[in-house]
């Protein structure tokens, strides 16, 4: 396996402030990069190539593709939007918004798809998670998922494999997990609605509504059912607070980063602990797995530390770090491949450089307001 890391500038000046949410579409081929204030940029990831411009007009805490890559769910505020994805063609308006969905009382703060694309999971600071539909449901109403004591951080769509693997060891299969700073982990079921209400079922033919159970037959699965909490795990942190969470949906495999630099890996749905680690001594901020759930790469914000772990290996495959301190000198090579920067405290960079030329103005990028996207590109 090989590590292939490509840095891509892209010379705007509109956007000038740290970059907050990146979004890569399912088939790796657009990446949508947004700042702190919403503005956004739509990337062709392999071409290197500047799409579209556009503003959320607001900070976006979150935003993910859908699994056939046809919507973006932006989370705004307190607001969910789902937006048309764009594509490579030249559109008057790229960008066309779906639906809004404005129920969460506070921030939204992840956001993610099942795999049939038509239900979306918001999990919000009010304490909730919220299951909303791509398409309007005649008579449905979104559930709101509470119990939690502290905000939450994450909320994942189980895949079919985990929800056989409950069954097969004689748990109810979970179709969400919710997850809380605090260190919680809850479990959500779907059962079905005429299990919970049987004499319903049985007076609705003899009061005429037959077509109303044709209609909820006619549902999507997780619209036709009842959601039950079936699991409580806690990470058991002591104070310790959860900071950064992923979950690899086709293996089963969940990360917890927490703010002393420690993760940890479990095994769902059994929550059984893989590997115990402290990375760093700051606030890990962020988590990812890779395609294959292999590598997990990590990112600590405060010391500008990125390492990619092989968790089955026990073994590193990069470690990167940035200055902590002022930088104090900077020097290239003869040939300007390699620049080699030094800071206050003594520590010394040597990174791999190289310019790409600005497509839409036909000149070198050296202008001085720059957006640098680093994507990091798993490959087998």
């Amino acid at each position: 396996h090989k590590l292939a890391t490509v840095t891509s500038t892209v010379t705007v000046s509109a956007l000038c402030l740290q970059i907050r949410t990146l979004c890569l579409s399912p088939d790796g081929q657009l990446l949508l990069s947004i700042d702190e204030n919403g503005r956004a940029l739509l990337i062709a990831r392999t071409r290197r190539v500047l799409l579209h411009h556009f503003s959320f007009k607001s900070g976006v805490s979150a935003a993910a593709f859908s699994p056939d890559g046809k919507f973006i769910a932006v989370a705004v505020g307190k607001l969910l939007q789902v937006w048309h994805s764009p594509g490579f063609e030249k559109q008057l308006m790229p960008m066309q918004l779906h639906r809004t969905y404005g129920t969460c009382h506070d921030t939204i703060t992840a956001v993610d798809w099942s795999s049939e694309s038509q239900f979306i999971a918001a999990a919000s600071k009010d304490l909730t998670a919220r299951v909303y539909s791509l398409n309007p449901i005649h008579g449905w109403t979104a559930p709101t998922l509470t119990g939690h004591k502290d905000s939450l951080i994450g909320v994942f769509f189980t895949s079919p494999a985990t929800q056989q693997a409950a069954e097969l060891a004689g748990q109810q299969a979970v179709r969400l997990y919710t997850v809380s700073k605090d260190g919680a982990l809850f479990g959500w079921s779907l059962t079905a609605a005429g299990a919970t209400d049987p004499a319903a079922a049985e007076a609705a033919p003899a009061n005429g509504k037959g077509s109303n159970q044709a209609a909820q037959q006619c549902r999507p699965e997780l619209a036709n059912g009842v959601w039950t909490l079936s699991a409580k795990h806690y990470f058991m942190q002591r104070s310790a607070k959860v900071s950064a969470v992923a979950f690899h949906k086709p293996t089963g495999v969940l990360v917890a980063g927490f703010s002393n630099g420690l993760f940890e890996l479990y095994q769902l749905p059994e929550f059984q602990t893989l590997q115990t680690l402290s990375v760093s001594t700051e606030r890990i901020s962020a988590a990812a797995f890779n395609a294959t759930g292999d590598w997990l790469a990590l990112g600590c914000a405060r010391l500008g530390q990125l390492l990619v772990w092989e968790w089955r290996s026990e073994g590193y495959v990069l470690r990167q770090q940035g200055h902590f301190f002022d930088v104090a000198c900077v020097c290239y090579s003869p040939d300007g491949a390699i620049i080699d920067t030094g800071d206050q405290q003594g520590c010394q960079n040597c990174l791999t450089c190289f310019a790409v030329t600005d497509t839409t103005a036909g000149r070198w990028c050296d202008r001085i307001r720059q957006v640098a996207v680093l994507i990091i590109k798993f490959a087998s």
